[in-house]
């Protein structure tokens, strides 16, 4: 031991020199990135496979919407045709539908004719709003015809 001044200092022996290599071999370790793959895989995997089926259920949405759309208007110019009625153009946008989708979609679709002579054919659907399954919404569309025989 060393005296300085009044106070008596102890100057390190071994148990302190062993404690402190101890620390710093635990701080390496703490501060090493050995597993660190391991861990961050299934998180990140998670979020991809999340994100790429948010991309595929968007995607049947999108086309859901445009069959329907595609539909409506089919049907509206059907039965805008001389000799058909707007009941024709309904049944042809119904049958378009459950030609693309089979019975996966509950479809009413409804046509009218204005005064002016235009002929609006008017799909309802519901579409599985998680997948092909799940619970369901509704979706429509509307498409418009100048009727033949009005001209």
């Amino acid at each position: 031991m060393k005296t300085i001044g009044r106070r008596r200092r102890m100057t390190p022996g071994p148990a302190p020199a062993r404690r402190r290599a101890a620390r710093h071999r635990l701080l390496q370790r703490l501060r090493a990135d050995d597993g660190a793959a391991v861990a961050e895989f299934p998180m990140v995997a998670v979020l991809i496979v999340m994100i790429g089926l948010l991309i595929v259920q968007a995607a049947l949405i999108v086309h859901t919407r445009n069959t329907l759309v595609d539909a409506a208007v089919q049907g509206a110019h059907h039965a805008a045709l001389v000799g058909s009625t707007p009941q024709d153009g309904a049944e042809r946008a119904e049958r378009l539908i459950d030609e693309r989708f089979g019975n996966g979609l509950d479809v009413a679709a409804t046509a009218t004719q204005a005064a002016d002579g235009t002929i609006h054919v008017h799909v309802t659907a519901t579409l599985p709003l998680v997948g092909l399954y799940g619970p369901s919404g509704t979706l429509s569309a509307a498409g418009r015809a100048l009727d033949e025989e009005s001209m």
